[in-house]
């Protein structure tokens, strides 16, 4: 890759003089995992299995503290021979992720009466659980409520480049989006596992929104950095490969858990 100009040196200089803001910077804090569940609906009423059955079930294991959130999605636009659902399901440190979830105990608190064996039997019957893919967040702005979420798979060679180019550059300007009231967030992960020459990205950024309208991107990364070049930090981006995007649409996701409400 061959990148030019004098401009682009000198942010790409500024760029690398900030420290990788990936696992280092966050260890005092408790890292957030995502895990990532890809489901292919196989009954119609898939989608109500998960909320009539499963939500409850995640909003105790949340009560409890052994989860962050858990939120159901549908793909909207991509490919849904595989997975034409997604649920997504962060764990806030280690012992979270560790934890032994108790599905049958937190049933029987959410659902007195009810028999579990057959609850699991219509949530076998209403899906394929195809795989599942271990994420941890990088960086991002606050996320608010939002009905859409924009998936952007990305491969980088140099991890640290990529990361701090997203941190130092473009997070300003997707600020200065949510800011307007053009998003709702946005995030960058760096994925766990699985891992590999078979799989053909490491990153993905997300994009959350209440609307699909396009958004003045070029303006808002102008508002964050007035004494850059727009075409410079345009070829910033060749730091990756935009390997490819989905769009997902929320159907159900648990409350905050209590100390964040």
């Amino acid at each position: 890759m061959k990148i030019k100009g004098a401009l682009l040196q000198v942010i790409m200089a500024t760029v690398f003089a900030v420290p990788c803001i990936g696992f280092a910077q966050n260890q005092e804090q408790p890292l957030l995992y995502v895990s990532v569940d890809c489901m292919k609906s196989t009954s119609p009423e898939y989608t109500s299995v998960e909320i009539d059955i499963w939500k409850s079930m995640h909003q105790e294991l949340v009560r409890q503290g052994k989860r962050n959130s858990w939120a159901l999605y549908s793909v909207l636009y991509g490919d849904r021979s595989k997975c034409d659902h997604y649920t997504v399901t962060t764990y806030l440190g280690g012992e979270q992720l560790n934890s032994e979830p108790a599905y049958d105990e937190a049933f029987k608190a959410v659902h007195p009466g009810k028999d579990f064996a057959k609850a699991m039997a219509r949530t076998w019957k209403s899906r394929q659980h195809v795989a599942t893919e271990l994420w941890v967040h990088v960086d991002g702005t606050e996320i608010r409520p939002h009905r859409y979420a924009v998936i952007n798979r990305m491969y980088a060679e140099d991890p640290d480049a990529y990361e701090r180019m997203e941190s130092r550059v473009f997070k300003a300007g997707h600020q200065q989006l949510l800011d307007a009231g053009h998003r709702s967030g946005w995030a960058m992960y760096t994925l766990v596992s699985p891992i590999g020459s078979s799989i053909p990205y490491n990153y993905s950024t997300v994009d959350f929104s209440n609307h699909l309208n396009p958004v003045p991107m070029a303006e808002a990364m102008l508002a964050a950095h007035p004494d850059r070049d727009l075409d410079a930090l345009q070829e910033l981006l060749e730091l990756r490969d935009h390997v490819g995007s989905e769009t997902w649409v929320l159907v159900a996701a648990t409350a905050s858990p209590p100390d964040e409400e």
